[in-house]
């Protein structure tokens, strides 16, 4: 007999298989669930309940879920506005007292299932020390003076001791069972058996071994493939303990028994391909629901009513998905999680949508109260010019800002109009009566742009010049004339260099006189001088980035007379570059 083979068969055999259970568990109540857990507690061998334990807490919790989302979902649809959401909305809530009763069931059912693992290891190791020490007492047999028939009868004893001792651990079975029958097949030798006695023995295993074909070619017409796979393990378990028969009947008897085995495991694994095949297209459609509440996500949802419309095409497919029916164990363990994933991301989703849409209503108006109390601290302010541009700003960041809901902010926004109408009023009303001063002005420098006009340069320069100056002078003592009448201060000051330029000055006399006629135009003009200011700058450093270049490249010329000219011209721009720096950093004294 091919012992490998048979023990190879066995363990295959041995493989764990599951059962529909007679109760549709699934139809079942929160606190019928419970109960069927405590019922199950109680049977005799915790391990072969315990799938339909861990079915029946996928449906409570799933059960459980689907409660606290229908209670969830009915808060969220009674909600009008979004402003008005409640503040916990996103605090953890208590257990649930199904829930607390449910782990109290099942950490019950866990606690006899580690007391069972427990007994029974003790009792594996128990029956390991009692196979171990028939082995060896079946070697000691060949070692004793006893008749051959005596010899004989412990041996019997022994084998009907093996057969009766229970099971061993699994990781010692296969060397304990294969040093038992190399044990046996020694004392067969040692013994040296007449023909008689030892045929005698053959013809009585041949007889049990084919006793246990006839059972197992029964379990053909067995409908259970639960009962047909328990009672073949149990067949070749029987058979590992019988003894040996004729060498010749060996293979042929092992072969009739391997092969009725092997009908049997198609048997069952026919059934289990089947229904692989039926949960394969059962999870298929599962999965292809849980994408439909996956790309419900991707639309863009940025109402409440949108969100509404989402919630109930979600649920209709949650019942579509539970309308399928259950899978095997692994398949539906897979599918649920699955389907709590896209339903996470789809709840999840929505709860971050309302509580964005609470936070963005609460900063927005928080930003349009920051933009009114800044406007009110400025409203009676009399720097007309830099807080009428300041409440400008204003008024563009309350056009930015994001929006609230009309009843909200309507208020808020009669505060902002209200102190911007302060201001912008008392403003205009400062301004027209400050024209009215301002005509005065206007009038006495039209007649001094006249009297410039009519001016004639004499024959002593020194007097001329000194008279123009004077006319620069008075005309800044005049005061500012109405912004619609500026244009009179461009005039006098062209005027003026023009009459500079007929005294006949030198290059840079009239140009030094020119940019302090500039200088005057530019009074009172901050944003222009900071202008001429960075301009000057501008070119001084420019001019040093020259200067640095021509040095640079002075120091690449080599010394002969063929260089000398080329040397001289380039310290000439130097020289001529250092004086303009000079004259420009006067000018930026002058604005200063």
């Amino acid at each position: 007999m091919n012992e490998n083979n048979e023990q190879k068969l066995t363990e295959e055999v041995s493989t764990p298989t599951s059962e529909t259970p007679t109760i549709n568990n699934s139809e079942l109540s929160m606190e019928e669930l419970i109960t069927r857990i405590d019922e199950l507690s109680e049977n005799i061998n915790p391990y072969s309940v315990s799938k339909e334990i861990e079915e029946i807490k996928s449906l409570f919790y799933s059960k459980l879920k689907t409660e606290q989302k229908e209670e969830k979902t009915q808060i969220a649809d009674e909600i009008v506005d979004v402003v008005e959401l409640p503040e916990n909305t996103e605090v953890k809530k208590p257990l649930h007292p199904l829930e607390v009763k449910f782990k109290q069931s099942f950490g019950n059912y866990k606690k006899k299932k580690f007391e069972y693992r427990k007994k029974r290891e003790e009792e594996e190791k128990k029956n390991l020390n009692t196979k171990q020490q028939i082995i060896t007492d079946i070697d000691k047999l060949t070692q004793e003076d006893e008749s051959i028939k005596k010899t004989f009868e412990h041996f019997r004893i022994l084998q009907e001791q093996w057969k009766n001792t229970g099971h061993v651990p699994q990781t010692e079975n296969n060397n304990l069972w294969q040093s038992y029958h190399h044990h046996v097949e020694l004392f067969y030798d040692f013994i040296k058996l007449n023909n008689e006695l030892r045929d005698l023995d053959f013809k009585r295993n041949l007889e049990e071994k084919t006793a246990i074909i006839e059972k197992a070619e029964a379990l053909l017409a067995e409908k259970s493939l639960n009962t047909m796979h328990g009672s073949l393990q149990e067949l070749h378990e029987h058979w590992k303990n019988v003894g040996p028969v004729e060498g010749e009947q060996r293979e042929i008897i092992w072969e009739k028994f391997q092969e009725i085995s092997r009908k049997l495991n198609k048997k069952r694994n026919d059934y289990f391909t089947k229904r692989k095949e039926i949960d394969a297209d059962k999870l298929a459609k599962k999965d292809a629901i849980c994408q439909k509440i996956i790309d419900l996500n991707k639309e863009n949802s940025t109402s409440h009513s949108k969100w509404q419309s989402l919630t109930n095409q979600c649920n209709d497919l949650e019942k579509e998905w539970k309308g399928i029916g259950r899978l095997a164990k692994t398949d539906n363990k897979t599918a649920w999680n699955n389907l709590r994933t896209a339903l996470n991301e789809f709840y999840n989703k929505k709860n971050a949508f309302y509580k964005e849409k609470k936070e963005e209503v609460k900063e927005a108006l928080n930003a349009k109260i920051a933009i009114v109390e800044k406007a009110e601290a400025l409203q009676n302010s009399t720097d007309w010019q830099g807080t009428g541009n300041t409440l400008i700003k204003l008024q563009e960041e309350w056009k930015n800002s994001s929006f609230a809901p009309a009843k909200k902010s309507n208020e808020i926004w009669k505060r902002f109009r209200t102190a911007c109408d302060t201001f912008f009023n008392a403003r205009k009303a400062h301004y027209k009566e400050l024209d009215k001063e301002k005509e005065g002005a206007y009038t006495e420098k039209a007649n001094l742009l006249k009297e410039v006009e009519s001016f004639k340069a004499s024959s002593d320069t020194k007097e001329d010049i000194k008279k123009l100056k004077e006319f620069s002078s008075k005309w800044k003592t005049l005061g500012h004339v109405p912004r619609n009448k500026m244009k009179i201060n461009d005039q006098f000051f062209t005027l003026l260099n023009s009459k500079f330029e007929d005294l006949g000055l030198s290059k840079k006399a009239l140009a030094n006189e020119q940019y302090k006629n500039k200088i005057s135009s530019l009074k009172g003009n901050n944003k222009a001088v900071e202008s001429e200011q960075r301009f000057l700058r501008g070119k001084i450093d420019a001019l040093i980035k020259d200067i640095s270049q021509y040095e640079n490249n002075i120091s690449f010329f080599g010394h002969g007379k063929g260089t000398e000219p080329l040397k001289k011209q380039v310290e000439q721009q130097i020289e001529k570059a250092k004086k303009e720096i000079e004259e420009l950093k006067s000018k930026l004294q002058m604005l200063k």
